[in-house]
């Protein structure tokens, strides 16, 4: 008995080591890491919102070439800082989630050996449960060391109850960390496809830039020029396409062509290379000359760019000028929904075909100077979505 008391008296100083393995050095060590990269991430952040009201300053400004060269400078500048802060982001999260793994582990030990206590416990009680407290009685040598006995077995099963407490209390904590930990996982995802995207928004404004220099050789007339043949080529592309919609649909209504009920589209290409410019985007680099119309999804020269729904091919366009959309397809759907596909290196359907979703269009192009790729600065897709003739968000319509 007084055997089982003593391995009672150990339980207060089995966590121990436990309680140390949680400051041990690589703990803090990764601790300290994280406070460092947190400071790093603060002093970015400060950087960023600098040029951020520097850009706004800019944007209230004249349109003339020289404040878009430096309008463009402060976004490269700001988009780079936006690329460290993604990148430090996902440095401080990995960290953040060996963290939480050693703790995690630091509990999973604790419960186990918690587990290891009672089964100790109890084995030692289902022996002297054995023993009637008759045959305890007549073993002992008095009345005194009986009820000491006793008294042993009843401080045994209150320290089996506060173990079984204390490992439901670490199994809640321990579940709790494993969730945090998968949040960060979670969120690491989302903040590497913000990378990709601040990656991508960064080539274009680069790529941007270089397109502005070659085209105005820093010149004020050349820019103002350059301002005057884009916005007309734009203006009566979009009063082109709303008119050929309505005609279009008109007709298809009354041969009764078109289906009925609400709308949902898939996405035309995979967006595992990022959407680099998004509808009405404050930071599109080509804002001074008009609103972006839809969504830029970067992806490399040729791939196959898919119908996200049934429709009726009502537009095929190639164009070999450097300005517009080059090449293009515009699909009309039902409800006063048209999908435009613009920058295309190639185009594999003809108007007035009927075709199915997922049916190969044609292939994607913008790699400035090839064929099709229209005023673009680099490979990707341009998609639109128009409501009765109007450019309306594609995320409204895209499934997740």
């Amino acid at each position: 008995m007084k055997r089982l008391f003593c391995l009672v008296l150990a339980v207060i100083f089995i966590f121990a080591p436990l309680r140390g393995a949680l400051s041990a050095d690589p703990l803090e060590d990764i601790n300290r890491q994280i406070k460092e990269k947190k400071d790093a991430m603060q002093q970015l952040e400060d950087k960023i919102n600098v040029y951020k009201k520097d850009i706004e300053q800019k944007q209230t400004e004249g349109l003339s070439l020289k404040n878009q060269m430096a309008l463009l400078n402060s976004r490269i500048a700001k988009t780079e800082l936006d690329v460290q802060m993604a990148e430090a982001n996902i440095s401080t999260l990995d960290l953040e989630i060996k963290s939480l793994d050693i703790e995690i582990k630091a509990k999973e030990q604790k419960i186990q050996k918690q587990r290891g206590i009672i089964a100790t416990l109890l084995r030692l009680i289902s022996v002297n449960d054995q023993k009637s407290y008759i045959k305890i009685l007549l073993s002992s040598g008095s009345f005194s060391e009986y009820f000491d006995q006793i008294k042993y077995l009843e401080n045994v099963n209150a320290e089996i109850n506060r173990l079984l407490q204390q490992i439901k209390t670490e199994r809640a904590e321990l579940e709790a960390k494993q969730k945090i930990a998968q949040t960060k996982k979670d969120k690491i995802v989302e903040v590497k496809k913000t990378l990709l995207e601040r990656r991508g928004q960064l080539n274009e404004q680069k790529e941007a830039k270089n397109y502005i220099l070659a085209q105005t050789k820093l010149s004020e007339n050349k820019f103002k020029t350059l301002l005057s043949q884009l916005r007309q080529e734009y203006s009566s592309f979009d009063q082109e396409v709303a008119a050929l919609q309505r005609r279009i649909e008109k007709e298809l209504a009354q041969k009764n062509k078109l289906e009925t009920g609400e709308i949902s589209f898939s996405w035309p290409v995979t967006t595992a290379g990022g959407i680099t410019v998004y509808f009405h985007d404050p930071t599109y680099p080509f804002r001074f000359l008009f609103e972006h119309s839809g969504l830029d999804i970067r992806v490399s020269q040729g791939t196959s760019v898919k119908a996200v729904a049934a429709g009726y091919v009502a537009w095929v366009r190639y164009s070999n000028s450097r300005g517009g959309y080059g090449n293009s397809v515009m699909i009309i759907h039902n409800n006063g929904i048209a999908t435009l596909y613009a920058h295309l290196s190639r185009i594999n359907v003809t108007e007035g075909d009927f075709i199915e979703r997922g049916a190969i269009l044609g292939n994607s192009g913008g790699l400035p100077g090839t064929p099709g790729a229209g005023f673009s600065t680099g490979p990707h897709l341009h998609f639109e979505v128009r409501e009765n003739g109007l450019p309306v968000d594609p995320l409204g319509y895209l499934s997740n």
